[in-house]
This record gives C-alpha cells, sequence and structure tokens, in this order.
C-alpha cells in the first residue's frame, strides 16, 4: 500500500495556483485552498504564503543597519525570532539564516569554524529538507506528470468558476428572504384594512443599519442658528476616476529611464552634429585623474546649547570688541579682556589646548563577537560566576542599539580645575559657602564673569524660600542696588556740540559713529538706493521718446524739417534761430542714436557724438520758458481759429468777415452735418452699450419685478389683515359687553333650574311616601 505523505519541494505551478486561491478566498480558509494542492497541506500551504509569497516580505540583500538590529535584538530577546522579525522588518527564517551566516562568518574569521563544505547545515545528497517553504520554488518540467496535471486543471476549473453550488443557493436564499418579506407585508396590509393595527416591534440592534439609518448622523438643532459658515461656496468635487500613479505621482524609476533616455538622445543628436566635441565630453568624464565631487561633510550633533553659547560670548570667549567710546563710557562699563577673568579659570581655558573627543564608531564584528560569547556561555542557572558582565559592547537600554555620542568640545569646561570651583560672576567660594545650583543642565557652561550683575542667578532664587526669607533677599538687593549706584562717579557735564557734522549728513542721516563699521547688507541697501536714484536721474534727463519707449527711425534724416522751418520764413533773424535749433535737434538725434542705439541700426556716420548731460537747473529753467511760451503759442491760436472757417466748396479756411450770405449757409450747412454724423455715430454707440446693458441686467430686472409683485402682495396682505385685526378689535370689544350680561342670564337660569330640581325633588319623595303607604 502507497503512503501519501504530503509536502515536499514547492514547485512553481503549485505557487502560481496558491497565489490565485488566496486572491479568490482570502487568507483565513487554508482548508479549502489546501484543497486545490493534492501534495501541500492547509498548513504548509499558510506557512508558504506567510514566509515566501507574501508581497510584503523583503528579500533584497541586508543592509548594516538591519543586521546591527538584528544582533542586537538576538542578545535581548534570544531564540525569539517571531517576535524579533516584524521589528527587523524581515521573516522569522530569514532572521534565522542571516543571524546563524553572521556568527558562521565571524567564527570562520578566527579559524574555529569549519568550512562551508563541511557545514552541518547542508543538506547531504538524500536527505529531506525539514522547511522547504522558505526556499524558492522549484522551475516546473517540460514533461508533467499526470496527477499534477488534473491538479492544475481542477484548479483552473475551481477558481474560474463564479456560479457554482454556493452562488446558487445564496441566489436562492436570497430570494426566499424577498417573498418572505412580501408575503408578510401583504399580511399587515390586509389586516389594517380590516381595521386590526399591528404595532410592530423594533428589534434591538447592536450594531449600525446602513440600510435604514445615517452612520453618526448630528441632527440640526431646532430654532434658528448661525449659518455664516455656508456661505462660502463649496466648489463641485470632480468625482473622475483617479489612478493609483496619479496620486502617488510617478515612481524614481521611471523619472531615471525617462532622464536616461533623454540623455541618449541628446548624446546621439550631439554625435550627428558635433561628434569631435562629445568625444572630448566623454574623455573628460572617464578621466581618472579628474578631481572627484566631495563628498558631504558630517558632522556630529551639537552638545554645547544657545545659552551656554550666549554665556560664553559674555564671559569673553568671543573675540573682543575694538576699542572705542569715551573715557565717560570706558568708567562705566566693566573690565571684558581676557586678564579680567579669573585666572584660574579663564587663563587656563585659553592656554591649555582642549583635546578633541575621540570618535568611535559601532563594530559590527565586536557584536558578533559578543552575541557568540554570550552563546558559548553557560545558563545563570547553574550557579556561579558569569562572564556576561564583562562583555564589551552590551547594551540593553532599547531596541536599537545605541550608538556613541561624539561630543563637540566645551571650551569653557577645559580650563577648570578641581581645586576651583567657580561662583557667581567668576568668583571664588568663599569657606563654608554654600555652592550655587547652577541653572544650566548636567554639562553646562559656567558663566565666569558678569561685572555689571545683569545675569540672574537660578541658583538664587527668590522662590525657594519662605515669604520672610524673599522679603529680606528682595530688601538686600534694593540695598546693594542703592550702594552701587551711589559709587557712580559723579557728572562731568563737560560735552561738545558739533552742528557742522550733522549740517554734512546726507539725506537727513544720522552721522555715524567713528568707530561704528556699516554692516554688509545695510551698505548693499544704500548702495542699491542710490544706485536706483541715480539711475531715475538719469533717466529723466533723456529725450520724451526715450523715457516712454517710443518707436524711433533706424537712421537719422538731417533734412528732415529743414524747409518747413528755416526756409519758409521771410525774417532773417528767425531764420537763424530756426536754424539753430534745427541743428541741435539733429545733434541729440544722433547722441541718442549713439548712447541708446535702436535695435538693429547701424552706427552713425559722419562727426557725431555724444552731447554732455546739461544741469538740472538749465533744464528747469528752458522747460519753464517752453511752457510759457506753449502756454501764449495755444493762447494766439485759439484766437485764430476762432477767426477761420472751412469752406468745403473751396476745401480751404477762409476769415469769416469776407465769406457772402452763401458762403455762411455753406458754412452751418457742413458743421451742421459734421454734428449729425457725431451725433449718429454717438447713438449708434448708445444702442451697443444699452444691448449690452440690456443683457447684462436682465436677470436683475427680472428679479427686481417679483421682488415687486412680491411686496405689491405683502402690502395688500398687510391691509386685508389690518381690516381683520380691526373687525376682531370691535368684535373683542362687544364680547366684551356683553360677556356680564351673558354671565348674569346664565346665573339666573341656573338659580331657577335649582329651584325647580329642589321641587321635582320633594314632589317625587311624596309620591314614593305615598306608593309606600299603599303597597303596606
Amino acid at each position: 500500500m502507497r503512503i501519501m505523505i504530503k509536502g515536499g519541494v514547492w514547485k512553481n505551478t503549485e505557487d502560481e495556483i496558491l497565489k490565485a486561491a488566496v486572491m479568490k478566498y482570502g487568507k483565513n480558509q487554508w482548508s479549502r485552498i489546501a484543497s486545490l494542492l493534492s501534495r501541500k497541506s492547509a498548513k504548509q500551504c499558510k506557512a508558504r504564503w506567510y514566509e515566501w509569497l507574501d508581497p510584503s516580505i523583503k528579500k533584497t540583500e541586508w543592509t548594516r543597519e538591519e543586521d546591527e538590529k538584528l544582533l542586537h535584538l538576538a542578545k535581548i530577546m534570544p531564540t525569539q525570532w517571531r517576535t524579533i522579525a516584524p521589528i527587523v522588518g524581515r521573516t522569522a527564517a530569514q532572521c534565522l539564516e542571516r543571524y546563524e551566516k553572521l556568527l558562521d562568518e565571524a567564527m570562520r574569521s578566527e579559524g574555529q569554524a569549519p568550512d562551508e563544505a563541511d557545514d552541518p547545515r547542508k543538506l547531504r545528497p538524500g536527505e529531506i529538507d525539514p522547511n522547504p517553504e522558505y526556499k524558492p520554488a522549484r522551475p516546473d518540467p517540460v514533461d508533467m506528470d499526470e496527477d499534477e496535471k488534473e491538479m492544475l486543471s481542477e484548479a483552473r476549473a475551481r477558481l474560474a468558476n463564479t456560479r457554482g453550488k454556493k452562488a446558487k443557493r445564496k441566489a436562492r436564499e436570497k430570494q426566499l428572504e424577498e417573498a418572505r418579506r412580501l408575503a408578510s407585508l401583504q399580511k399587515r396590509r390586509e389586516l389594517r384594512a380590516a381595521g386590526v393595527e399591528i404595532v410592530r416591534r423594533k428589534k434591538r440592534r447592536n450594531f449600525i443599519d446602513y440600510n435604514a439609518e445615517i452612520p453618526f448622523e448630528h441632527k440640526a438643532p431646532l430654532g434658528f442658528y448661525e449659518v455664516d459658515g455656508e456661505h462660502s461656496i463649496v466648489p463641485k468635487q470632480n468625482l473622475t476616476n483617479v489612478s493609483l500613479k496619479d496620486l502617488e505621482g510617478a515612481r524614481r524609476t521611471e523619472v531615471e529611464e525617462e532622464r536616461q533616455k533623454e540623455d541618449s538622445e541628446k548624446q546621439k543628436k550631439r554625435r550627428k552634429k558635433d561628434l569631435p566635441g562629445a568625444i572630448v565630453q566623454v574623455n573628460k568624464i572617464n578621466d581618472p585623474q579628474r578631481v572627484t565631487k566631495r563628498a558631504r561633510l558630517i558632522l556630529p550633533a551639537p552638545v554645547v546649547t544657545d545659552q551656554e553659547l550666549e554665556q560664553i560670548a559674555r564671559g569673553g570667549v568671543m573675540l573682543d570688541v575694538e576699542e572705542g567710546g569715551s573715557a565717560a563710557t570706558r568708567s562705566l562699563v566693566g573690565s571684558y579682556t581676557p586678564g579680567g577673568v579669573t585666572p584660574g579659570i579663564h587663563g587656563a581655558a585659553n592656554t591649555q589646548r582642549i583635546a578633541r573627543t575621540p570618535m568611535r564608531q559601532f563594530s559590527l564584528q565586536e557584536e558578533i563577537k559578543s552575541v557568540a560569547m554570550i552563546n558559548a556561555m553557560g545558563t545563570p542557572l547553574l550557579g556561579g560566576e558569569s562572564g556576561r558582565d564583562r562583555i564589551e559592547g552590551k547594551d540593553f537600554s532599547g531596541i536599537t542599539p545605541a550608538r556613541p555620542v561624539m561630543a563637540t568640545p566645551n571650551v569653557a569646561a577645559g580650563g577648570m580645575t578641581p581645586a576651583q570651583t567657580p561662583g557667581f560672576g567668576g568668583k571664588m567660594l568663599a569657606a563654608g559657602e554654600a555652592t550655587p545650583a547652577m541653572s544650566l543642565t548636567g554639562g553646562a557652561t559656567p558663566m565666569f564673569r558678569d561685572a555689571l550683575h545683569l545675569n540672574a542667578d537660578d541658583g538664587n532664587s527668590l522662590y525657594d524660600e519662605n515669604a520672610k526669607m524673599q522679603r529680606a533677599k528682595e530688601t538686600l538687593l534694593k540695598q546693594q542696588l542703592k550702594n552701587a549706584l551711589k559709587s557712580l562717579p559723579t557728572p562731568k557735564n563737560d560735552y561738545e556740540l558739533n552742528f557742522g557734522a550733522l549740517a554734512e549728513g546726507v539725506d537727513g542721516e544720522e552721522e555715524k559713529d567713528a568707530g561704528f563699521e556699516e554692516d554688509m547688507s545695510d551698505m548693499a541697501r544704500r548702495l542699491m538706493r542710490e544706485a536706483k536714484a541715480r539711475e531715475q536721474a538719469e533717466l529723466k534727463r533723456r529725450a520724451m521718446a526715450i523715457q516712454r519707449d517710443l518707436p524711433r527711425p533706424l537712421q537719422v534724416n538731417p533734412a528732415y524739417g529743414k524747409g518747413e522751418t528755416a526756409d519758409n520764413m521771410a525774417n532773417a533773424t528767425l531764420q537763424a534761430a530756426a536754424k539753430l535749433v534745427h541743428q541741435e535737434m539733429l545733434a541729440l538725434l544722433h547722441s541718442d542714436s549713439i548712447a541708446h542705439p535702436v535695435a538693429g541700426a547701424a552706427p552713425p556716420s559722419g562727426n557725431a557724438k555724444v552731447i554732455e548731460p546739461v544741469d538740472d537747473e538749465y533744464m528747469k529753467m528752458a522747460r519753464s520758458l517752453v511752457d510759457a511760451e506753449l502756454k501764449a503759442y495755444s493762447q494766439v491760436w485759439q484766437e485764430i481759429s476762432e477767426q477761420f472757417v472751412y469752406l468745403p466748396s473751396e476745401r480751404k479756411l477762409k476769415l469769416r468777415e469776407s465769406l457772402t450770405p452763401a458762403q455762411v449757409i455753406e458754412t452751418l450747412k457742413n458743421e451742421h452735418e459734421i454734428v449729425v454724423a457725431h451725433a449718429n455715430r454717438e447713438v449708434k454707440k448708445i444702442g451697443k452699450a444699452e444691448g449690452r446693458t440690456a443683457k447684462m441686467i436682465a436677470g436683475y430686472e427680472k428679479r427686481s419685478q417679483s421682488l415687486k409683485e412680491d411686496g405689491s402682495n405683502m402690502l395688500k396682505e398687510k391691509e386685508e389683515n389690518m381690516f381683520a385685526l380691526e373687525t376682531y378689535k370691535l368684535m373683542h370689544a362687544y364680547e366684551k359687553d356683553a360677556t356680564p350680561k351673558r354671565v348674569e342670564m346664565l346665573n339666573q337660569l341656573c338659580e331657577s333650574e335649582n329651584l325647580r330640581e329642589t321641587k321635582l325633588q320633594a314632589r317625587y319623595a311624596e309620591l314614593i311616601a305615598k306608593k309606600k303607604e299603599k303597597a303596606a
């Protein structure tokens, strides 16, 4: 009898079937998944998925950081590979295999481990792999067995079947449930029609019914509430299909491939156009003597804080400021020279050389050796001395391995000696005096001096004692402050005022001190402002055509305006003046063409040169003269233009006094036609504007009309309501007057009814008595 044992090496076909089955059945129905694989069990399928086929499994080379973390966790949690695996980011089998490989390499480097050929963990011929789920799949043979073909066809059929027995059963159950619901609904309707009401009790559910209610709905409170947040218009959401690539962006590999393609195309084009240049460029890149790019400088994290740096700067570690200021100022300010500090502290800090902090790197080999030594030791349960404390590199402070801290040398703390304890302000402590508590953290830089006592000492804080001691210390501090103020030198009141230096200032700026050096950024801003002011002044000196960037001719015509000015004037003086103006105008045009040439223009020929700039005062005088002449010219032109009219028949201007009546009528008719033409053009413009305006305000007019109708309806309704109100008021007055009379009448009626009822009761009693007598 043949016994079939499930297991063995995984094949490529089985891996593909397992992937497809997991996609269909999920990662919980391993028995159903294993039914597709005749040679594998559910446990083996699950192990194969979680140890090899899962896409989240990392199969790349191990990095140094991962090795360090693995060795460190192996010391903290030995043999707990299922716990270590998710922390490292690998599977448990990968962690165990890598751990054993690192130990073998360390032992082999020392000559204590056997060669790779004699490794006992390697499989010998005829042995069975105990963990085939952790190994790569074996390729499929060309000629598959009948069992494998049958398994493959059955798996293909089952995985492709989407309308099997289960799907039909689900559809049948759904149809029965719908029929049951319709029957119940019909029964309730018939009972309701017969007058029988059935109160349906709602079933209490411990879950949210998404078909019957809105989950986590917050209903709006009743009444009025603020709606300011609803005024903002929410833009329409563009509910289009977005791919994962659009959300995550282009991948780095794709970007690199595109850039490589672009580079290759550029190189091909360059080889076609400039082959020698391309060869030279390639030789430069491949030249071994080429200076390579320096690596980025990685510095350790700073240990000295900002507060310590500030105290070091105040203590005099920074460079001495250049001498400056008056004698009075120097007498008020304390000494901040290196000689003014405590010799035993600061002097030693300046004279002695601070040794560099040694930098210690994490050694992977030392960590492997320490792990191997721990494994070689016996268990502490047997008793005796344990050598675990003598192992170097042990660290159990956290999950990640501890890194050596590269500390920055402390400049100020280097000169301190054990025999000297610095106190507040750099002074030495007297005998019996308590050591003040420093405000800094451990390893902080002490403050050596404070001649003016500007820095508060956190060790002598007023909030550490009771109220009585606080008041005593406040009084003492006030007294010390008064004594310090009394010790100030008397003012000499000997000053000199130099008003000339203030008058020499430019643009109202303050005069700089003799020992003050202007900051580079301030100097750059000042120079920029000055350059901008010079540029604006230079721009104002240019011609108006250049200032306004108007188009200019490529070449200057020397005969431009010559015949229209000098030759047509009878007066010799005017001719000479016009000639001078023409020459000056040509000189200005040539100067502008040289100083500010037009794009594409050739340089002017001849004796053309750049004119020196004229003083601004002369330019102002010239502009004022030109403005006055233009004003007078415009006045004369207005007077002359009023005397001339245009005659259409002769097509020329004539004096008004010389016109005949017929010519006057013709002139007025022409002016009337011109005015009518202008009016017609304006009417057309107004018509177009009215059409555009009507289109724009059509909606507003419609809205206004509807609002007007609503207003009229509201007014009509108001009048009706007012009329009804007056009517009801009148009825209320009538009812108010008639109510007492009605009440009185009803009271009388009630009294009469009571009397009548009393009489009837008495009569009834008499009749009952007579009846009893007759019966007796």
